[in-house]
């Protein structure tokens, strides 16, 4: 059960990465065209649904499968967040978030790396799903359904607001 608040909280968060990608897919094509990959807003789209559907699947039916894409999702991400890194392009975004993206930071790269080991735990030991522990414990399930959410939220702030913060406050003008 320790592993379930980790492994929702990645899975939830590359579900709304992935409807953000739907929804504004620009961010994603630019990161995409900086390192020279295919970066059509047609491709970004079809990303963002894989992200989405794998996302929710995984929330909902967690299992090894499940587990290990999101691992390997998340693997992905953190090689092509060191790839921009690498290149410069800090500026330019990753376009993980659509239109809420910031700088690429290395923030980005433990964070992922962060969800690919917890993904990769739950290919060793499956968590039960956030539905399974409402229906067995309903006010525990319940608590730890917001807490899954205030950290999807917290971890998407990480992402997205943490970069230009941390620039901020090392410039002394926070």
């Amino acid at each position: 059960m320790t592993l379930t608040p980790l492994f929702a909280c990645a899975a939830a968060l590359l579900a709304v990465a992935g409807l953000m990608k739907l929804r504004a897919p620009a961010a994603a094509s630019g990161a995409l065209a900086a390192l020279s990959l295919p970066a059509a807003p047609s491709t970004v789209r079809l990303a963002g649904a894989c992200e989405l559907a794998l996302g929710t699947w995984a929330l909902v039916a967690p299992g090894r499968l499940s587990a290990a894409l999101v691992a390997a999702a998340y693997a992905g991400f953190a090689v092509f967040v060191f790839g921009l890194l690498r290149d410069g392009t800090r500026a330019a975004g990753c376009g993980c978030f659509g239109e809420g993206e910031a700088e690429v930071h290395p923030l980005h790269l433990l964070l992922n790396a962060c969800a690919a080991a917890a993904a990769a735990a739950a290919v060793i030991a499956p968590p039960p799903s956030l539905g399974r522990l409402v229906a067995d414990h309903p006010a525990t399930g319940l608590v730890l359904c917001m807490g899954v959410a205030g950290s999807v939220y917290a971890a998407y702030l990480l992402y997205t607001a943490a970069p230009a913060a941390w620039r901020a406050y090392r410039r002394g003008t926070a």
